[in-house]
């Protein structure tokens, strides 16, 4: 009987047909594994960074955590968060509803954060309040390598909120919008612990200010600078602080602007830490809309005749004639050392407070 020359065909059928499956199999099988060693890493590191904090004398908790995302994304949930710290010394709590934060898998070091409201933060000393806040969205994100923080955002969108000192409730901001980034600095100013910063603010309405003055309006703040030799790495506040001193640190500010109805506060210049705690630079300040904030001051009943006459007689003294986005404005040079504010060498200076106690 002849050999039928056809048989073998069916083998090599087979093979085209199994060796994909296969090495699909195999290719799930070891993005299975990564996807595993990913969110274990993850979850290891989120330890890591709880056990930090608790040495610094933050306890962070999760009621419900969760890891998952599969086969793409790393998303690990935090519901029912709730943090206990010290605040200055003080006892202090936060709680928050829900955390989530979500990684590509592929790019871990990349990471969206988004909180969902409220958060409820509550001074424990015997003066303690409680500060309730609520927004419509909060989203953060960071990208952070073995370097250190490459950079960071914030966005929040229709933010309220109010604080409670016993039976009285005082609201505090109304239809908030925060907007804040902070990068490495690049060009220039490139340089180990030098970031950029930026940072937007609007609200319908600051309820402390506008009862101060006396009448509701719309606010507005912008931001725009350079702070350089900052270590960003977790610490208590008043050490990072220390540090920032010793190191030369400084915060040179491009832009900070605050507007209000008609008046406007622009400041530009340099601020740093001196080693004894107490803040020092130099800094120009231009205030627009000055006989309309001396009337507003006069009018709330806040401040004496005598401050609101020595805002419209006083300043053109002090400094000289400018402008802010093409408005009549009047800037003054101010000097900040010793522990005080000057904006004259024959005026006594306003004292400020010290940010650290030197060792």
């Amino acid at each position: 009987m002849p050999t039928d020359l056809t048989n073998p065909a069916p083998r090599r059928s087979s093979r085209r047909i199994y060796l994909p499956t296969i090495l699909f199999a195999l290719v799930a099988i070891a993005w299975s594994g990564f996807w595993w060693y990913a969110s274990t890493r993850l979850e290891a590191e989120w330890n890591r960074f709880v056990s930090k904090q608790a040495e610094l004398g933050r306890q962070i908790k999760c009621g419900e955590q969760t890891i998952a995302g599969y086969p793409f994304r790393l998303e690990m949930h935090c519901g029912q968060a709730t943090v206990e710290s010290l605040r200055g010394g003080r006892p202090f709590s936060a709680a928050l509803a829900e955390v989530n934060a979500v990684a590509q898998v592929y790019q871990p070091n990349k990471v969206l954060l988004q909180a969902k409201g409220p958060v409820t933060l509550v001074d424990k000393s015997d003066a303690g309040a409680t500060l309730t806040a609520d927004w419509k969205s909060a989203e953060a994100s960071m990208s952070i390598w073995t370097s250190g923080p490459q950079n960071a955002a914030v966005v929040i969108k229709g933010l309220s909120g109010n604080v409670k000192r016993g039976d009285q409730a005082v609201n505090l901001v109304e239809e908030g919008n925060v907007e804040i980034h902070i990068r490495l600095a690049e060009g220039t100013n490139a340089a180990p612990g030098a970031y950029d910063l930026a940072a937007d603010v609007d609200a319908k309405a600051v309820a402390p200010l506008d009862d101060f003055l006396g009448s509701p309006s719309p606010m507005k703040a912008t931001f725009r600078g350079l702070i350089t030799k900052i270590d960003l790495r977790p610490m208590p506040m008043p050490e990072r602080l220390r540090d920032w001193a010793a190191a030369g640190g400084a915060l040179s500010i491009s832009q900070a602007q605050v507007e209000r109805g008609p008046s406007i506060v622009k400041a530009t210049g340099t601020i740093g830490l001196e080693t004894s705690g107490f803040p020092s630079g130099e800094l120009t300040v231009a205030l627009a809309g000055v006989p309309e904030l001396a009337q507003t001051l006069k009018q709330s009943g806040r401040v004496p005749d005598m401050v609101a006459t020595t805002l419209t007689v006083g300043l053109p003294v002090l400094g000289k004639p400018s402008n802010i986005d093409g408005k009549a404005a009047v800037e003054v040079p101010l000097t900040i050392a010793d522990g005080k504010v000057r904006a004259g060498a024959f005026l006594p200076g306003l004292k400020l407070p010290r940010l650290f106690l030197p060792e």
